[in-house]
């Protein structure tokens, strides 16, 4: 007996959008819901970039181009004066029996009017190495002193508060601080 060939493949139905292919056998979009998806899909990375651009634009003109407020000392070293004396009245107006948080309130609001100036004081301080060198060690001052009221609230005011109380209790009360 001879041998039989096989059946030839019938072709598959023509199902709508499946008769335009690349050469290498895919399936080009070209259907209205490809170009829907495309139109969905451009619009969505289109609106992604302009948030991510103005963002990225307001952070920098902040950062860069913010301009600083002008400085209210007559010379450099009224400012940096006024900015040590601020560093002493927040010192001393920080320490208290109600907690952490609340001996860097009181520390940075003692320090903000004079340090709202920090900037401008900068600005009259340029060109002069000692007097840029002297802000620079107000600086790390106020730093290291933020720190230690920090730490001295955190370490002490329980024990003041322990103390504030056996002295109450004990010896009848003392003025507060």
């Amino acid at each position: 007996m001879p041998a039989q060939a096989p059946a030839p493949i019938a072709p598959a139905p023509a199902v709508p959008g499946t008769e335009a292919r690349s050469p290498g056998g895919r399936r080009r979009p070209g259907g209205p819901r490809a170009r829907g998806r495309r139109v969905a899909l451009v619009a969505y990375y289109s609106f992604a970039a302009l948030i991510i651009v103005s963002c990225t634009l307001q952070v920098i003109r902040q950062v860069f181009f913010l301009p600083a407020a002008p400085s209210p000392y007559g010379s450099c070293e009224e400012g940096l004066l006024a900015l040590v004396r601020a560093v002493e009245r927040a010192r001393e107006a920080a320490p208290g029996t109600d907690g952490e948080d609340a001996a860097l309130a009181r520390f940075r609001s003692t320090l903000a009017p004079a340090w709202g100036y920090r900037d401008g004081v900068a600005a009259s301080c340029r060109g002069s190495a000692e007097n840029e060198r002297a802000l620079d060690a107000i600086e790390r001052l106020r730093y290291a002193e933020e720190h230690a009221a920090r730490r001295e609230a955190g370490d002490l005011a329980p024990l003041r508060r322990r103390v504030r109380a056996i002295v109450d209790g004990q010896l009848g009360p003392v003025s507060p601080r």
